[in-house]
């Protein structure tokens, strides 16, 4: 079980279904926004594959719903709906905060000084 491929973990799937699952949340993405987003600030940004924050949980979300519009019952939609999209929506929307990814302009992490520079400093 420990060497089946992952695709809500794609670091652990071949090149080749790990490719595609990226070309897939592309594709959730584009879903997403139309469906979801009725603010631009609500719109899972286009440099989506740099926020390793989003690219860590879109494929997951991805999976989520791909499960459960394959379930039996309705009850998996709805934890979807309720639960794992809202979730996932407050947690991109809180990290991104003001930066200009949401006007469709990719600004590198603004912490990322602050973390090297934590990363260099003396131990005490």
């Amino acid at each position: 079980m420990a060497d089946l491929e992952r695709p809500w973990e794609p670091a652990s799937c071949s090149a080749e279904l790990g490719a595609a699952v990226w070309s897939w949340c592309d594709d959730v993405v584009a879903w997403i926004n139309h469906e979801y987003a009725w603010r631009p600030a609500q719109m899972v940004p286009a440099c989506w594959p740099r926020h390793p924050h989003i690219a860590r949980e879109l494929p997951v979300l991805a999976v989520l719903r791909w499960t459960a519009e394959n379930a039996a019952g309705p009850e998996p939609v709805e934890e979807w709906n309720r639960y794992a999209f809202p979730l996932f929506s407050d947690r991109m929307t809180e990290r991104l905060g003001e930066s200009t990814c949401r006007t469709g302009r990719h600004q590198d992490w603004p912490a990322e000084s602050r973390y090297a520079a934590s990363l260099e400093a003396p131990p005490r």
